[in-house]
């Protein structure tokens, strides 16, 4: 009877999950307000010539350099707004992280965790582009189909590919022309207004705009989250994965539809890599039309994500442990057993390389304090998820917000005029990225960059200008909402934690990176912490704001101290432990005696994570000032 209720359960879930794809696959109504676009612009002032060529008598309007879906949403938006629009990469298909990277299963950000009322919040192109594809879980081919057709029918939109990007020509702090090449020629575009959506701002780099490159701000110079390796499978038995992600384990960390799955984190974490720069977590799976299963688990570590050989060098060695990896998959994991590589990515998922030092940084009290802010041009809501460094640095999430808003301001160089940078790279800090670097947020950015594109040109104001502007922002934010954004004034909602005496040091711990609170934004301050844990806190804390502070030297002799013994802190062994992180830190002595951790031994019993979090950010500002 039992056995019988629970098939009947997993039948309910499978039909809902048709359902769901089904409905997320309904036909997108086109704005209203493109249809107005041209003659608006025209009235502001802008005269659109009849063609363009890029050459210097005759330059696009927009040149978009990144044809990864934010590139894609950028020149779709300034196409539609009557611009003349080319969009260049170096590659030879667009889609990006969707196509040749192939990950077929959106990062979704909604407003709300109810899933009866809850509503999208990254709309407009990107909700075009998700109803046209089919929903939140695609085939790769039917995500192709559907950026080229998307591409195809603007007339005003030159798409040309395969060309490398060679240098970038400025005057008077403006970009005037590209320099490409392919097979040996070379050609220039010129154009009035410059959009870089590719992964690594390339064409930013070239043009000179400041960065930070991955956690370098926490005090973690090169070091970067794991890229991934997506490969496909054949011979997945999807109901009994269906079965043992739904019924068997109930756990948050795993569930199933009829496209998609996630976990069997319990099984291969028993798994014992042969190269020590790959590691498995549990699985993202998606099932294909033709029932190939293409599997998101796979980190590697340590890959530069500047050097092409590097890259390709890692993916080498990623599908070598593949095909071990495969071979204890079908040996333990339900619904495996018959599975067969089928193929791997032609691109790595590099989750992370640069970080704009925008006019505005997003910041992670942005993110998880779930701030308005009043140049918006869309919002985001996904969890903070940070992947792994290293196999001793594992992934961890930070929090959860509510819904955040995404400036104007971070999408704009402190140093260019007519160019903005949009998608992963854009201005955010590393923390913030976690959330932020998802590719409806970069949609989100790349419309609304071709929207501040029309502007720019109808007015002759540069970005920077526009960026300091409120009637402007404003002007731009309503012909976003016209066009399908969402780009509403926000509802702050501070987290319960805001209210705690305890926030603002969490705050200062959080910003490095160095405290969580998960999905569910619990930071437990007034429980206990590990001992081992609160050596974790003085080390990593200690090493970051020494590489903050420029003190190289003194970071590179950091030491990681292992707790003698288990359990939490507490008044009577607190001492010991502040004794022996100093006795393997010599050089970290006179900061750590002139701070609050020489006062913890009075307490009584368990120590709480709120009186010893005060503690070690009194230490790490000591550290600081050194």
């Amino acid at each position: 009877m039992l056995k019988t209720k629970l098939m009947i359960a997993t039948l309910v879930l499978l039909i809902a999950g048709i359902f769901i794809s089904s409905a997320a696959g309904a036909r997108y109504v086109m704005p209203a307000g493109y249809s107005e676009a041209s003659e608006l612009w025209r009235d502001l002032g802008y005269v659109p010539a009849g063609s363009a060529d890029g050459s210097e008598g005759s330059p696009y309007d927009v040149i978009v350099w990144g044809s990864d879906p934010e590139g894609i949403a950028a020149a779709l938006s300034a196409a539609r707004n009557g611009l003349n629009t080319l969009l260049i990469d170096r590659r030879e298909q667009v889609g990006g992280l969707f196509t040749l990277g192939q990950l077929s299963k959106i990062d979704m950000n909604y407003n709300s965790d109810n899933v009866a009322a809850r509503q999208l919040v990254t709309r407009g192109i990107f909700e075009e582009f998700l109803k046209k594809v089919g929903g939140t879980v695609f085939d790769i081919p039917d995500a192709q189909r559907v950026f080229d057709d998307m591409l195809a029918a603007e007339p005003l939109l030159t798409v040309r590919l395969g060309l490398k990007l060679d240098k970038a020509e400025l005057e008077n702090g403006r970009l005037v022309a590209l320099g490409v090449s392919k097979n040996g020629e070379h050609e220039t575009f010129f154009g009035r207004v410059f959009i870089d959506a590719s992964q690594d701002a390339e064409l930013a780099i070239l043009a000179g705009v400041p960065f930070t490159e991955g956690f370098e701000d926490i005090g973690m110079p090169g070091r970067f989250q794991a890229s991934t390796l997506v490969f496909a499978l054949e011979g997945v038995n999807w109901p009994r994965v269906m079965w043992e992600n739904i019924v068997v384990d109930k756990r948050r960390s795993s569930a199933a539809t009829f496209r998609a799955g996630w976990g069997y984190d319990q099984h291969v974490k028993s798994y014992v890599p042969e190269n020590e720069r790959i590691a498995f977590r549990g699985f993202n799976m998606v099932r294909q039309k033709d029932g190939l299963v293409f599997i998101n688990g796979l980190l590697i570590y340590g890959v530069d994500p500047y050097d092409k050989s590097a890259r390709s060098e890692a993916k080498a060695e990623a599908q070598k442990e593949a095909y071990r990896f495969v071979e204890f998959v079908r040996e333990n994991l339900p619904g495996f057993a018959k599975a067969n590589i089928a193929s791997f990515a032609s691109e790595l998922y590099v989750r992370e390389s640069r970080h704009m030092q925008a006019l505005y940084r997003l910041t992670i009290d942005d993110v998880l304090e779930n701030r308005d802010q009043w140049d918006r041009i869309g919002y985001g809501s996904y969890p903070v998820d940070i992947q792994a460094v290293s196999k001793n640095q594992p992934g961890y999430v930070v929090g959860a917000p509510e819904m955040y808003a995404v400036p104007f301001r971070s999408l704009v160089p402190p140093n260019l005029a007519n160019l903005l940078v949009v998608g992963r790279s854009a201005g955010y800090d590393s923390l913030a990225h976690g959330s932020a670097r998802v590719v409806p947020v970069g949609m989100t950015g790349g419309q609304a960059a071709g929207v501040a594109a029309a502007y720019s040109l109808a007015t002759d104001n540069d970005f920077i200008t526009i960026a300091g502007d409120r009637a402007a922002i404003e002007f731009i934010q309503e012909v976003l909402s016209s066009q399908g954004a969402f780009v509403g004034p926000g509802r702050t909602e501070l987290p319960a934690v805001a209210v705690d005496e305890g926030y603002s040091v969490l705050c200062r711990l959080r910003s490095l990176g160095l405290v969580a609170g998960g999905y569910g934004n619990e930071y437990y301050l007034d429980s206990p912490l590990g001992n081992q844990a609160f050596l974790n806190l003085l080390f990593h804390g200690s090493s970051r704001v020494l590489h903050l502070a420029g003190a190289e030297e003194q970071a590179a002799k950091m030491y990681f101290v292992t707790s003698p013994e288990s359990g939490s802190v507490t008044g009577e062994n607190v001492e010991k432990l502040v004794r022996e992180f100093i006795r393997y830190n010599v050089h970290l002595t006179e900061a750590v005696e002139k701070s609050a951790l020489n006062n913890l031994n009075l307490s009584d019993g368990d120590i709480s994570r709120r009186v010893l979090y005060e503690a070690v950010w009194s230490y790490l500002d000591d550290l600081r000032g050194l």
